[in-house]
This record gives C-alpha cells, sequence and structure tokens, in this order.
C-alpha cells in the first residue's frame, strides 16, 4: 500500500510538473504598429549628440507601419516602413560614422503571407517572432550594412530587430 501511495504521489507530482501554463501566452490575432527599428550598438543619426538604438527616434521619415494578424492564419502589411539607410564609418579610431537616409516615397509597399503560432514563437515568411505582453519582435540578421568611406566594402553587419506593440 506504501508502495502505491508512493507511486501516485510521484505521478501526480509528474503531471503538475508538466503541465502547461497558457496564462503567458499572448495571442498575435489582431492589428500590432511598428514602434521600433532597433540596432543594438545604435547610432546617432540625427546628431543630436544622443545615440539611440531605435532609428526611428533617429530620422524623419514617416511611419505608418502597421501588420494586421488574422484568426485565418493570414498576416498582412500596411504602409511598410521602408527607408533606405546607408551607414558609412568615417573614422574607425573613434567609432565616427556617417549616413545617407532616404525615405519611402514610391509609395506604400504590402505583405501578406500566412502565419503559424506555437506558444510565443510565431513564424512568418522564414521568420521567427517573439510576443510577449502585447510586444511582437522581429529579427532580421546581419540586416543593417555598415561600409568603409568610399562604400566598396562592407566591414561589418548588425541585427536588424523590428518592434511592434499591439494595438
Amino acid at each position: 500500500m506504501k508502495r502505491i501511495l508512493i507511486i501516485i504521489t510521484f505521478l501526480s507530482l509528474s503531471l503538475f510538473a508538466c503541465s502547461s501554463d497558457d496564462s503567458n501566452l499572448t495571442s498575435v490575432e489582431g492589428v500590432w504598429e511598428l514602434v521600433g527599428y532597433n540596432v543594438a550598438e545604435g547610432f546617432d543619426i540625427n546628431n543630436d549628440g544622443i545615440k539611440s538604438i531605435n532609428i526611428l527616434q533617429e530620422i524623419d521619415c514617416v511611419n505608418n507601419e502597421i501588420m494586421v494578424f488574422e484568426s485565418t492564419g493570414v498576416v498582412y502589411t500596411h504602409a511598410s516602413f521602408n527607408p533606405l539607410i546607408q551607414i558609412y564609418i568615417l573614422n574607425e579610431a573613434i567609432n565616427e560614422y556617417a549616413f545617407n537616409v532616404e525615405c519611402d516615397a514610391e509609395g506604400v509597399i504590402s505583405l501578406a503571407t500566412n502565419y503559424s503560432q506555437k506558444g510565443n514563437t510565431i513564424t512568418l515568411n522564414k521568420h521567427s517572432a517573439s510576443v510577449m505582453n502585447d510586444q511582437l519582435s522581429i529579427i532580421y540578421e546581419d540586416a543593417i550594412e555598415i561600409f568603409n568611406a568610399d562604400f566598396t566594402k562592407v566591414i561589418s553587419r548588425q541585427d536588424l530587430t523590428l518592434v511592434y506593440v499591439k494595438q
């Protein structure tokens, strides 16, 4: 009898330890607004003396990007934020950079694709995103290129993290 109680207790503890807690799961369905266009090291593109990791705070381009996740497994964007940002090094010894920024004046670029959600991981267009507490983050590895002064060679790359908040 004692052996049976030990087995039942063990099984009960195992079940509770393995049960999933979905209280932290955020549904991705809905409307998401782009609020961060982040680069880990940050830059002072607008020359105000303050480096920011969020390029949106550094440039004057209009950002109206919205992503809409539907319950059907389709995600689409409105008014994708797509500036051309060229970064080149002026003085490597002191990490002095210069920037060419062209806002997207050509029109609206849109995207529609399928997505799937497993826990707090979203897969869309061969990229993974994470969603937590009404914030969605997508990392594009090596998306930001930094060139030498005459634009003949990429001297480094940085990841770009897009951050969206649920509306």
